[in-house]
């Protein structure tokens, strides 16, 4: 069929045909390659958030240990231990009566728990101890108060040695509750287990952790742990009757004085303060989650430890989602009850159990409502527990961009197929048109017309096309390699001038390149007795500097770290410009110390004193091209003049860091605390300090 066709239709069609080909195999890669690239870039997004939340989490509860540690040492909490110790044993156990007590438990209490499939009898959760009896009638059933203000009473009334000391220690210890966001506080004789004194007065007030309602409860573990640890403990969430069954989790420890443990400190954990934590303050969307994206955790058995957007968002869908994916009834039922999916919803997720495990990773997964979603888990430890942290977000929404590029690839390459239709009609129509000529001048001689005249010895119409073809295909070839080695030397250049994303961004035709980079590490060396390396020779001087800056440059390199310009005696680099870096003031420090062992070398090679100081800051960079006839790429902003500025307050062989370095450093040891002073818009910026080479790497160093 092709032999009907003429050379015009035959060209037409393999232009077309090699340019469909070559559109469609540039958009298969393109499609892949993007693919692959916004899918490592989404997980990458979500495996930044689960570390965030899980260094808050780790914050939070390190926190409160701290915190718990501290008032369980306060000279007013051994007194307060001690006072209600003795009072409690102290007490007048004559007349008293169990009746208006156990009204108090029918009446207030069991309402709450009914329907729970749990003991609905007042006597299952009362105390059997007179001496319990007497403190919960008092404080409880005797307390004017509603349940859930029963700790605004300060004083039973009764003059007794017990009501004395929880006048008077009762207020600092509700303070201090308060104050640490703890649900509640509780004080335990460690010798007979009784809790004598709770501050809200629930139905633990006064109860036994050896015997009795509460032994097998959380409560009652975490005092035996702590007995038996000597140390700060913490159980997990699990139901707790005096809290109506809601789940609860404890901190616990000793309270000791003279190496004798007066009493064991409880306090019960707010969860409403740790899912606080993972939704952020339920600003899903501002914290970079969409509107389907979440961060939970979970603990050894597979259930929540923090609230679910979904169900805080929109409770009957959640709900709805539940019971298709096979979650029990009575599961649901507990989450309406508590309001809570805490310890009620399991996870049903394999992310969890991987991450149970010790496993970290990153895996398109099904969640615990039966959607796909993009998981990021982690293992974190919360005081002795292990627990799962995962991140996640629908496929639907997490991989919209890649609908919208795969879309925008296939109007990109419709755009250029009709423009390579209309460049092919044109092409064809150019290139045929010598050869119709030549046709016509043949078919004119065939004709008759003897003046027509084709010269077969090179001069005629086709040897003049071809030779002209030819020269300029010669001429193009040589302007095009021309134009390559010039646009290779430029390239260079600018790779040598400015940082990658830089250069790429003016090959693009970005005449600023400005902007604002978050968490850049900024590095300034200062290198002392540069003076000293200046000779009678100046291409021995010049020989040295480039010995030593390109033994910076190479260091900079390995430690991940770009080199912004070097002034004078002055070394300016950056860690997280051009790639976002979590790591970056452990690379930033790593690679100071790496500048002084090879400030050390030379010093020693050549004999001259030579050493360098370091500033290291974190922060929001601002960057960008400055000038138009010789433009050069500068940072500025708070965190460049800090870390310029504590330059100078270093010493020789001194790094001073600011204090965002020192808490994202692994291994902090060996600061003190330095200089402090004043940036524009910034206040006071304290510094910390400490050798740049420690004494053995320096005597390494001088071998």
């Amino acid at each position: 069929m092709l032999r009907h066709l003429s050379i015009r239709s035959k060209l037409l069609a393999l232009l077309l045909l090699s340019g469909v080909l070559c559109i469609a195999v540039t958009g298969l890669i393109a499609d892949r390659s993007g693919t692959k690239s916004l899918r490592q870039s989404i997980f990458g997004q979500l495996t930044t958030l689960r570390e965030s939340k899980k260094a808050e989490v780790e914050r939070y509860f390190g926190q409160l240990e701290r915190q718990f540690v501290a008032l369980s040492k306060s000279p007013d909490t051994v007194s307060a231990a001690d006072a209600f110790t003795r009072g409690f044993d102290e007490q007048d156990i004559a007349n008293v009566s169990p009746t208006d007590l156990q009204a108090f438990y029918k009446d207030k209490f069991i309402p709450h728990i009914t329907g729970l499939g749990v003991d609905e009898t007042p006597k299952s959760y009362m105390p059997t101890s007179a001496l319990s009896l007497r403190l919960q009638t008092d404080y409880i059933a005797h307390n004017p108060y509603p349940p859930d203000e029963k700790y605004k009473l300060v004083s039973a009334g009764n003059g007794s040695a017990y009501d004395k000391a929880h006048a008077f220690y009762h207020p600092f210890l509700a303070r201090m509750a308060d104050a640490s966001n703890l649900s509640d506080i509780s004080v335990v004789d460690p010798n007979t287990g009784y809790v004598v004194y709770t501050v809200y007065k629930g139905a633990e007030f006064g109860a036994n952790l050896k015997e009795g309602p509460l032994a097998q409860t959380g409560i009652a573990r975490a005092f035996e742990a702590a007995i038996h640890s000597g140390s700060v403990v913490f159980e997990d969430f699990s139901p707790y009757a005096p809290s109506y069954f809601a789940p609860a989790a404890f901190i616990a420890t000793p309270v000791m004085e003279d190496g004798r443990m007066k009493a064991v400190l409880i306090a019960e954990v707010m969860k409403d303060d740790l899912e606080a934590v993972m939704s952020a303050d339920r600003r899903w969307e501002d914290a970079g989650l969409g509107k389907t994206g979440e961060v939970y955790l979970a603990g050894a058995d597979r259930t929540m430890r923090s609230g679910s957007r979904f169900h805080d968002e929109n409770p009957d869908q959640y709900y709805k989602d539940l019971a298709e994916n096979g979650v029990a009834a009575t599961d649901i039922a507990r989450i309406k009850r508590f309001g809570s999916v805490i310890l009620n919803q399991p996870t049903i997720s394999s992310a969890v159990d991987l991450a149970l495990k010790g496993e970290s990773g990153t895996d398109i997964l099904t969640d615990y409502r039966g959607a796909e979603v993009l998981d990021s888990w982690s293992p974190i430890d919360v005081l002795g527990s292990r627990w799962a942290i995962v991140a996640k977000m629908d496929t639907s929404e997490a991989l919209a961009p890649i609908g919208n590029f795969r879309q925008r690839l296939l109007q990109v390459g419709a755009a250029a197929t009709a423009l390579l239709t209309l460049f092919s009609l044109l092409a064809a129509g150019i290139f045929t048109h010598p050869i119709r000529e030549v046709l016509n001048g043949v078919n004119r001689l065939a004709a008759g017309k003897e003046d027509t005249r084709i010269d077969v010895s090179g001069h005629d119409e086709f040897s003049e096309l071809g030779q002209a073809f030819n020269s300029m295909a010669d001429e193009i070839a040589a302007r095009t390699e021309k134009i390559e080695h010039k646009t290779l030397e430029y390239e260079t250049l600018l790779r040598n001038v400015y940082p990658d994303i830089v250069a790429e961004r003016i090959k693009l035709g970005d005449e600023t390149a400005a902007e604002v980079v978050k968490n850049v590490s900024i590095i300034v060396l200062s290198i002392e007795g540069v003076n000293a390396l200046i000779t009678n020779s100046a291409e021995d001087t010049v020989r040295r500097m480039n010995e030593l800056i390109g033994d910076f440059d190479q260091a900079a390199s390995e430690a991940g770290i770009e080199k912004l310009c070097t002034v004078g005696e002055t070394y300016l680099a950056a860690c997280g410009l051009s790639s976002p870096r979590l790591d970056g003031p452990n690379r930033a420090l790593e690679f100071v110390r790496k500048a002084a062992l090879i400030v050390d070398r030379h010093a020693q090679s050549w004999s001259l004193p030579l050493s360098i100081r370091g500033g290291v800051a974190i922060g929001d960079a601002e960057v960008g091209l400055i000038g138009r006839q010789r433009t050069v790429y500068e940072v500025w902003g708070v965190t460049m003049l800090t870390a310029r500025r504590m330059v100078f307050d270093a010493a020789p062989g001194e790094v001073h860091v600011t204090k965002a370095v020192l808490d994202q450093l692994p291994d902090p040891e060996g600061f003190a605390k330095g200089q402090s002073f004043n940036i524009h818009n910034a206040g006071t910026v304290v510094t910390w300090k400490r050798p740049i080479l420690q004494q053995t790497e320096t005597g390494v160093a001088a071998q």
